[in-house]
């Protein structure tokens, strides 16, 4: 395994998401998504800078819910994610 920290990052323009994965927001807003990997782990995370980013890893959208921080189980962020552990199966 590497032994560097390596980091990139691609910015973005989202219309944020509803529950059903449909684009919410008339005019896209600009964000930030950072995308790395630590010293000794074959582990990719990514980073959301977003004004509708939420949550404790920054893994929800509230683009449809601007005045609430979660609604049902939250509305995933389509650039959050943890690789490989987005892919593991649950349950």
């Amino acid at each position: 395994m590497g032994n560097e920290y390596v980091q990139a990052t691609f910015p973005i323009e989202c219309k944020g998401r509803d529950s059903r994965g449909r684009e919410v927001l008339d005019k896209p807003v600009s964000a930030n998504v950072k995308i790395s990997k630590s010293p000794g782990s074959n582990e990719l995370t990514s980073l959301v800078e977003c004004c509708y980013n939420t949550g404790g890893h920054g893994q929800r959208c509230k683009a449809s819910h601007p005045d609430v921080d979660k609604v049902g189980e939250g509305i995933g962020c389509p650039y959050s994610f943890d690789v490989p552990y987005a892919f593991d199966k649950r349950g």
